[in-house]
């Protein structure tokens, strides 16, 4: 199973933009040598990131000093040698990535813990330097424990030269740089991302609705079966035949799971853009923190929201997707500009009549416009509903089976939607 996932930035030795992209590749050792070989990487590389953390809880004590990521990367040499230098030095880059994350959320008053975790097992990160690609075959050097071997399935080629490889259990990750290339102006469009509506897209005349229920089921299934399996671990002793084998069923279920929602993903922003071909997007800012101020159901659903994913691939699959605050977006009538609490449906005593989804992306909208919301602006009366598979999955009689590629359709005219004079960019 192959995926594609792509970032972007502008290096300085470049004259036109660059991006990145991911090809992502199932992958387990086929010999007793590599198994080995992955296994004890796989173990040095959680023994870096736990060492990294028991440095940095010494560093915070009275006293303490935090050293640079230079003088870590010094510390650690020859004192892991189940691993690349290379990658000890990506993980110790890494690390102290995540404790300036850490610090600056924490500066603006966020509950945000600096990383504590002592994982057993933990991925391996090779750069170019480390890594060669040679006769369609990955070498991948792991220090004293070996070199894995990696044959690319046919048909997989790289986009780009080949910057960095991760290694995980089950999955190999190639990360690529490529010349991006330069796309015509659309339209401009507002997104209101959510959890029963996974898409609310509209540019000011349409708007397009994806339904997001499969992948909310999906992760309610994922959580309960991973509680289970966990719940039936407790009662093992870590290590036996019987704890490793609830461990096998625990990521084959992961995998599948991950897998299943990555392609319910890629086929909803697929037809965003489809709809809004070579748009740029204004998206309401991941929301996955407001499950600390909600009830434990609500909480786990907001949580496993997939909102950074859907805006990274949005970010390829159009012209841009900028980010925009949304607060208070579902709750301001476009038209009228007061702002009161409704449910699915937003009723307004000015008469605005809509689905909540649809209003703020229209508000949205003109935030990434104007910079603010403001009254005078119309809900569009062509509303799209749209499932990014077949939803339900049962066929019914007549109806065509779902190929996995195009999204079923449901085009409703919006009942009772104000028109008022259209908000001009």
């Amino acid at each position: 199973m192959l995926g594609l996932s792509q970032s972007f930035f502008w290096p300085m030795c470049y004259n036109k933009p660059m991006s990145y992209r991911t090809i992502k590749i199932d992958w387990l050792p086929q010999s007793g040598q590599q198994w080995k070989t992955f296994t004890e990487a796989r173990l040095e590389a959680g023994r870096l990131w736990s060492w990294l953390v028991e440095r940095h809880a010494d560093a915070r004590q009275p006293g303490g000093l935090w050293p640079s990521k230079a003088d870590l990367q010094r510390e650690i040499k020859r004192q892991f040698p189940c691993l690349h230098s290379q990658s000890a030095q990506q993980i110790v880059g890494d690390f102290c990535e995540a404790i300036a994350s850490a610090e600056t959320l924490r500066k603006h008053g966020e509950p945000y813990d600096y990383p504590h975790k002592k994982p057993r097992y933990r991925q391996v990160i090779f750069t170019n330097q480390g890594a060669k690609l040679r006769a369609h075959t990955l070498s991948l050097p792991c220090g004293k424990a070996g070199t894995l071997h990696v044959r690319l399935p046919k048909g997989v080629a790289l986009p780009g030269r080949l910057m960095e490889v991760r290694l995980s259990y089950g999955c190999i990750e190639l990360v690529c740089a490529m010349l991006e290339e330069a796309r015509t102006g659309g339209a401009t469009i507002g997104i209101d991302l959510g959890v029963n509506t996974l898409i609310a897209a509209t540019d000011g005349d349409q708007a397009l609705l994806l339904s997001g229920r499969a992948i909310k089921a999906t992760m309610q299934l994922r959580n309960k079966r991973l509680a289970e399996i966990r719940a039936k671990q407790a009662h093992t002793t870590q290590g036996s035949r019987r704890h490793r084998r609830l461990q096998r069923a625990k990521y084959q279920m992961l995998r599948a799971t991950k897998n299943k929602i990555r392609d319910l993903c890629h086929k909803a922003t697929r037809k965003v853009a489809e709809v809004f071909p070579n748009a740029t997007a204004y998206v309401g800012a991941p929301f996955n923190d407001a499950a600390q101020k909600m009830r434990r159901v609500q909480a786990q659903t907001v949580a496993s929201a997939c909102n950074r994913k859907i805006i990274s691939l949005l970010n390829y699959k159009l012209a841009a997707c900028l980010e925009v605050d949304e607060r208070y977006t579902s709750q301001t009538c476009p038209v009228c500009g007061a702002r009161s609490q409704h449910r699915r449906t937003y009723r307004c005593t000015c008469g605005c009549n809509a689905p909540r989804d649809v209003v703020g992306s229209v508000n949205i909208r003109t935030i990434g416009i104007g910079g603010a919301m403001r009254p005078g602006c119309s809900v569009p009366n062509a509303i799209h509903w749209a499932y990014p598979s077949k939803y339900p999955a049962t066929c019914v009689a007549g109806s065509p089976s779902d190929t996995g590629q195009v999204a079923r359709v449901e085009t409703r005219e919006a009942a009772g939607a104000c028109a008022p004079a259209e908000c001009h960019s």
